[in-house]
């Protein structure tokens, strides 16, 4: 009786509010270090990070989703973009840290219980769940695909434009954006690959949603 009534308003509030609250204990660790096995969370340079970006686009979506929720409207197509965008920047948080940072940093980087695991997993899978099965939203233009990259492009600038004017890697977040110690070519074949990556996953989530979710049917 409890599941026949738990229908797809219910597992909205459910999806969006998980987010909510897993990405508030992460950052929360960062501050308080209330769990000390987060190696990021000693970390000053907080909004350096694409995870962050990410989760915080995600957290800024699931807020806008509740209110057009509760508010009896269908999420406008601006938001609908949004969220897009949030939802392949998390898929590229998750699938960078599964091959690249994982592998060569350590598997903790992506279970850590400070915080990680939620940024880096649980956030993105849950993300991925409300955008190709509950959000209530038409379907997508390859326009508006094009629209979702521009919060990742601004990353890659404001990132690059610190780390030249720095003059050195010591802030760079991650491995590959030591861009003044590795030759010239690996920093673009990295940045190519990464866009590339991230034009795929939003092409593939805006057709994909067309099949997943009823309410991109309906529209």
């Amino acid at each position: 009786m409890f599941m026949a009534g738990f229908g797809i308003r219910e597992r909205t509030i459910l999806v969006d509010s998980l987010i909510i609250v897993f990405a508030a204990y992460a950052f929360s660790n960062y501050i308080f270090l209330f769990v000390g096995d987060n190696d990021f969370g000693t970390s000053s340079n907080f909004f350096l990070y694409y995870t962050n970006w990410s989760n915080i686009l995600a957290v800024v979506g699931a807020i806008a989703s509740l209110f057009c929720l509760f508010k009896g409207i269908r999420i406008p197509k601006a938001l609908a973009i949004f969220k897009l965008a949030a939802t392949l920047m998390l898929t590229v948080t998750m699938l960078v840290v599964v091959f690249v940072l994982a592998p060569t940093i350590g598997w903790h980087v992506l279970f850590d219980l400070g915080g990680m695991i939620f940024l880096h997993l649980l956030i993105p899978l849950l993300a991925i769940v409300d955008f190709l099965y509950l959000s209530d939203m038409d379907p997508f233009s390859r326009r508006d695909v094009l629209y979702s990259l521009i919060p990742m492009m601004i990353y890659a600038v404001g990132i690059i434009t610190v780390l030249l004017i720095a003059g050195n890697d010591d802030l760079a977040p991650y491995p590959f954006l030591r861009i003044h110690t590795q030759p010239l070519f690996a920093t673009i074949l990295w940045l190519i690959g990464l866009a590339l990556l991230a034009y795929g996953i939003a092409y593939g989530y805006s057709r994909l949603v067309r099949r997943t979710n009823p309410a991109v049917k309906a529209g």
